[in-house]
C-alpha cells in the first residue's frame, strides 16, 4: 500500500508525505492539480482529523493517532483518493 500511496501522491504533485506522532503532513508543491472543493469537502467530512497547517498554507495535517501501520496507511490512502478523485 505504501506504492499505491505514493503514486497517487505523485497525481497530486504532493512533494512530501510525513509521520509523526500520529499525525500525517501532506505538502503540496507550489503548483498542485487539487481543487480546493475537495481539500474543504476532506475538512469537514473529517471530523476534526483533517486540518490545514496555521502556519504553512499548502500543508494539511491528518491525526491519525495511535493505530497500526496497516490501518494508518489505509486511513492516508483513503483521504488521498478522495483529493484524488
Amino acid at each position: 500500500s505504501l506504492a499505491e500511496i505514493r503514486i497517487i501522491c505523485s497525481k497530486l504533485n504532493i512533494s512530501t508525505l510525513r509521520e509523526r506522532k500520529g499525525k500525517v503532513s501532506i505538502e503540496f508543491a507550489k503548483v498542485s492539480r487539487i481543487s480546493v472543493d475537495k481539500v474543504l469537502r476532506l475538512i469537514r467530512e473529517g471530523g476534526g482529523r483533517v486540518k490545514l497547517d496555521n502556519s504553512r498554507p499548502n500543508v494539511l495535517i491528518l491525526e491519525t493517532g495511535k493505530i497500526g501501520l496497516k490501518e494508518k496507511s489505509e486511513f492516508i490512502r483513503e483521504k488521498l483518493d478522495i483529493l484524488a478523485s
